[in-house]
C-alpha cells in the first residue's frame, strides 16, 4: 500500500479578524506545494518528524474504523513551504495527509471530516475550500464561499522568525479586531474581480492587527508598494511573511530589480493559483 498527494500553502491571510462575533480569516492559495506519501511500514520511523500529519492521520483513521492499520503506516513529506513563517505549511501537509489517505483507502471527499480532522490538530486555513471561503479558524463552526480563486502576483518578504500556530494562538491576548466592513469590501472586490478593493481590504486587515502581531518593515513594505505600483499588503497575521499585490507578472519582474534588499528578509516572487491548477495539482479526489 502507498500513495502520494500533494497540496499548496497560502501567503498569510488576505483578511483576518472579528466578522459577526466569530474569528475568522479569508487566503488564497499559492505556487508552493508540499508533497505526501503515505507507506505500509512493518517498522514506521518517519512519521514521528510531522507530529501534526502523524497526528491527523491517527484521528482520520479512527473516525474510519481503520485504527488497527495506523501502527504500520509511515510517512515522508518534502515540502517548498517554508514553515512557521505563515504560508499554512501546516495546513497544506494535513490536506495532503488527507488526500493521500482517501487514495490509499479508497475513500470519498467529505468537507465536514476534512474540517474536523483537521481543526482537532491546530487552527487551520480556508485553503482547504476549493473556493475563496470566509472560514472559523478555530473552532470550524462557521464558514461561507464567496466566489472562485483568481490569479494575482506578489512579491513576497520572508523573515527568519518562526511563529508555532498553536502556541502563538494559546498566548495572544488582544482580541481580533472587527472586520465586518473590511469583508464587505472584500466580497464586493472579489464579485467584480476588481483586486484593488480586495487588496485595499487586505492592507487595512495588516494594519487592523498589528496589535496582535508586529511588523516593522511595514512602514517600509507600504513605501515599496507605492512606488512599484503594487495594489496593496497581504501578510501573515501569525508568522512573519509579508507581500506586495501585483495584478501582472511583468510589473513584478520591473519592481523586483528595483528593490534594494531588507535586512534578514528573502525577497522573491510568487503567484496564487486557481481551481484548474489545484485539480490538476491533487488529481481526481478534489471535489468540484
Amino acid at each position: 500500500m502507498k500513495a502520494t498527494a500533494s497540496y499548496p500553502g497560502s501567503i498569510g491571510e488576505m483578511i483576518q479578524g472579528n466578522f459577526k462575533g466569530k474569528d475568522v480569516l479569508i487566503s488564497c492559495p499559492v505556487n508552493f506545494f508540499t508533497r505526501v506519501t503515505l507507506f505500509e511500514s512493518n517498522c514506521p520511523v518517519f512519521k514521528y518528524n510531522y507530529p501534526k500529519s502523524m497526528q491527523f492521520m491517527k484521528n482520520a483513521l479512527k473516525r474510519w474504523n481503520y485504527d488497527v492499520y495506523e501502527k504500520n503506516m509511515d510517512m515522508v513529506i518534502t515540502s517548498q513551504i517554508p514553515k512557521g513563517k505563515g504560508f499554512a505549511s501546516s495546513t497544506a501537509d494535513l490536506c495532503a495527509t488527507y488526500y493521500a489517505l482517501l487514495d490509499l483507502f479508497n475513500r470519498s471527499f467529505n468537507e465536514r471530516e476534512l474540517i474536523d480532522c483537521c481543526i482537532e490538530v491546530e487552527p487551520t486555513d480556508s485553503i482547504i475550500f476549493h473556493t475563496m471561503t470566509i472560514f472559523d479558524y478555530k473552532r470550524g463552526n462557521f464558514k461561507e464561499s464567496i466566489g472562485e480563486y483568481f490569479k494575482f502576483y506578489l512579491i513576497v518578504f520572508e523573515g527568519n522568525r518562526r511563529v508555532d500556530t498553536i502556541e502563538f494562538n494559546r498566548g495572544v491576548t488582544k482580541p481580533s479586531n472587527y472586520v465586518d466592513d473590511l469583508i464587505k469590501i472584500f466580497k464586493n472586490g472579489l464579485k467584480r474581480k476588481d483586486l484593488k478593493d480586495m487588496a485595499l481590504a487586505s492592507t487595512e486587515s495588516i494594519l487592523r492587527n498589528e496589535s496582535r502581531l508586529k511588523y516593522s518593515i511595514l512602514p517600509e513594505i507600504i513605501n515599496i508598494k507605492d512606488f512599484t505600483g503594487g495594489l496593496g499588503i497581504i501578510g501573515a497575521h501569525t508568522g512573519d511573511c509579508l507581500a506586495i499585490i501585483y495584478e501582472n507578472s511583468q510589473t513584478v519582474d520591473k519592481a523586483i530589480k528595483n528593490i534594494e534588499g531588507i535586512l534578514n528578509y528573502k525577497i522573491y516572487k510568487l503567484e496564487t493559483i486557481g481551481k484548474e491548477e489545484l485539480v490538476q495539482e491533487i488529481g481526481s479526489e478534489y471535489p468540484g
